[in-house]
């Protein structure tokens, strides 16, 4: 196959620049067993439409984002109320774990069970039923203050969660699965049909009803694939890969993993939904597949209403094994402090979920002592997930794509109040790969070296503002990518904060600068010491930021890959971007009650942005989740707290919907816990 990449890559060099097609060296390279590979790399077979990125990003560098999150958008907008005399126990008696159990279990398919307003104390919960959503009266109607919680779901340890959403069935397995096969062929980037050893305990059908599989492969033995300095897909503390090695959820060894749904079975040959994103999938590296036996949950979300969660002892919401799952109109929280871990929202082994327009707070953040891990939305395992216009309130670190997943979209969501020095997105384990960061509000963004490598990043349109507005525990950069976060695309972005006090670019031998970029630091973490790297930045894409330290927008050659051997980038003939890569028109959630923002609200053709406590030139605006947070008053239930806990209900900071939601049952008493 190294071969094969080298013929090709010769193809597109002497292709470079020229309107003649070098159709009799592409016959030779197509003759010699090469097709595959040579389809994949000039984009003939990888997507059959254009993309929103296809005239500024190389086909090999990018995905296919607009098929993530909840296929055909969250359902319950239209869903009936569910009338059960369950479900109606829920407004004339108790709410408690088990009435909520009952409730949720007597539902019919395609239903909302609801919570009517007050405040409940209520134990551990599942939901492990598929098409039902449970709903509160708002987030500022509906409180549950979690007693209690649940070690479930085959995670062990500290994983202990007041709210599980998870398969019910038989055969779940979160440490690589329950059934392995080989995966024998098909592996080109793009790729929609797979060969396994085995099929055994597999379901075909559409997201939601076809079983998922998590497709990886070994890690590389050495830097890296097709020629060292390029991607080093590995999770270990040897060979230079990493400080603390990861991977503690996928496969040992394997720390690459796509998360697909299996469409169509006929024989061994798989038929998948997405194709592969990732562009180095080969045969050498003995690639794998695992799953569970049987469906996902699917079709069920958590809506509007409070969660608090500091007096359980453990976490917030578990997904685990699903697909068209969502967490829509969410305020969870935890005022807990100390250095324990904590989680709010994490999703395990699942696909095509939407965690979309919730307000996340706590605990409480500190510089010392230092949290171990507060992460308020972090995946394991998990693809085509889109988490956006939330807020995160009062954080150590955001957003956390963790052990291996990918092909996952973080967008419009706002981050206050957070530790700068860490970052509000932090790729941190594993080997995460095609993630795109679009339209985010927060302090910064990190690709670390903790515990794996990561590749095929995009960050585009995002506001960075540094201290502006979240809390100076250590020097910080806007982004700052470590040593083996390599082929990142970073497309448009706007960076400036007082705090950005070193430059334009960090120096290798400056470490943890305060730095626009800060690219191939090998980091200060403990565990196994890694080298500082300059492939990071041989491989990066930069096009169209703006930032303080230039006060100009950078549309400059050089700063685009186009001369490197493998994985190139042409530089773009144009200089207009799209307005958004995963979404084909402004959302519905854009127009809030304090007006709609600029679409798109960031970018170097974005003037006149009304942010004006950090330096933009006018190239951002205030996004719909700031809008929220800013407007929303302090909630007096929470006094105590510093910073203070918002009050939260989506449906009054962002007035357009996609339908209305069916009116509660009327004529029934709520007793209050």
């Amino acid at each position: 196959m190294i071969s094969c990449y080298r013929q090709v890559a010769k193809v597109r060099r002497l292709n470079r620049g020229d309107t003649r097609f070098s159709f009799g060296l592409a016959r030779k390279v197509i003759g010699n067993g090469c097709l595959p590979l040579f389809l994949v790399l000039f984009g003939f077979s990888v997507f059959s439409y254009a993309q929103p990125w296809s005239a500024i990003i190389d086909p090999t560098r990018a995905t296919d984002w607009t098929s993530a999150g909840v296929v055909g958008g969250i359902p319950s907008a239209i869903w009936s109320n569910c009338t059960t005399s369950a479900c109606n126990t829920l407004f004339g008696g108790t709410v408690t774990a088990t009435s909520i159990n009952n409730a949720i279990t007597s539902a019919p398919a395609n239903s909302v069970v609801r919570i009517p307003a007050g405040t409940f104390s209520v134990g551990a919960l599942n939901i492990t039923k598929s098409n039902v959503a449970l709903r509160g009266a708002g987030a500022n109607q509906t409180k549950i203050n979690a007693t209690s919680c649940q070690s479930g779901g085959g995670l062990g340890g500290s994983n202990c969660p007041w709210l599980h959403v998870m398969s019910g069935a038989t055969g779940v397995g979160v440490f690589g699965g329950v059934t392995s096969a080989n995966w024998t062929a098909g592996y080109a980037q793009g790729t929609t049909i797979i060969t396994l050893s085995s099929t055994a305990g597999l379901v075909a059908g559409p997201v939601g009803t076809g079983s998922l599989i998590m497709l990886d492969q070994l890690d590389d033995a050495s830097d890296g694939w097709p020629a060292t300095g390029d991607i080093y897909s590995c999770a270990s503390t040897s060979n230079n890969c990493s400080n603390q090695g990861g991977n503690n959820y996928g496969r040992s060894g394997r720390a690459q993993i796509q998360v697909v749904t299996v469409t169509a079975i006929n024989g061994n040959q798989v038929t998948i939904t997405p194709g592969l994103a990732y562009p180095n999938w080969r045969g050498g590296q003995s690639p794998g597949a695992y799953w569970n036996t049987g469906s996902p949950i699917s079709n069920s979300g958590v809506e509007d209403m409070t969660i608090d969660f500091s007096g359980d002892s453990g976490q917030g919401i578990y997904i685990i094994n699903a697909a068209n799952v969502w967490v829509r109109g969410v305020r969870i929280l935890s005022t807990n402090t100390g250095t324990a871990e904590t989680y709010h929202i994490f999703a395990l082994q699942s696909a095509h979920l939407t965690v979309q327009s919730n307000y996340i707070y706590g605990r409480p953040t500190t510089c010392s002592p230092f949290p171990l891990a507060n992460y308020p939305y972090s995946d394991q395992e998990t693809s085509d997930v889109v988490v956006e216009n939330n807020i995160f309130d009062t954080v150590t670190e955001a957003m956390v794509p963790n052990d291996p997943a990918g092909r996952n979209v973080f967008a419009y969501n706002v981050v206050v109040n957070a530790n700068v020095g860490v970052a509000g997105s932090q790729m941190h384990s594993g080997n995460i790969m095609m993630d795109l960061f679009e339209g985010n509000n927060m302090d910064s963004f990190m690709g670390d070296v903790t515990h794996g490598s990561h590749h095929f990043g995009t960050l585009f349109r995002n506001h960075f503002d540094g201290t502006t507005r979240n809390n100076s525990c250590t020097t910080g950069f806007a982004v700052g990518l470590l040593t083996n976060n390599r082929f990142f695309n970073v497309i448009g972005n706007v960076a400036g904060a007082s705090s950005y006090t070193d430059g334009y670019e960090a120096t290798l031998s400056n470490n943890n600068a305060n730095a626009i970029f800060n690219i191939g630091w090998n980091g200060n973490n403990s565990g196994s010491p890694v080298s500082t790297d300059p492939n990071v930045k041989r491989t990066l894409m930069r096009w169209g930021n703006w930032d303080s330290v230039n006060n100009a927008v950078r549309f400059v050659n050089a700063e685009v890959p186009s001369g490197i051997a493998n994985f190139s980038n042409a530089v773009p003939a144009s200089q207009t971007l799209p307005a958004s890569l995963y979404l084909p028109s402004r959302p519905s959630w854009w127009t809030t009650s304090w007006g709609t923002p600029k679409w798109p609200p960031i970018g170097p053709d974005v003037s006149g942005g009304n942010v004006s406590n950090s330096p933009t030139g006018g190239h951002a605006d205030k996004i719909p989740a700031r809008l929220c947070y800013e407007n929303s008053a302090v909630d007096s239930a929470y006094s105590g707290t510093n910073p203070q806990v918002k009050t939260f209900n989506a449906a009054t900071c962002y007035t357009a919907t996609s339908g209305s939601p069916p009116a509660p049952p009327t004529g029934l008493g709520a007793a209050v816990h």
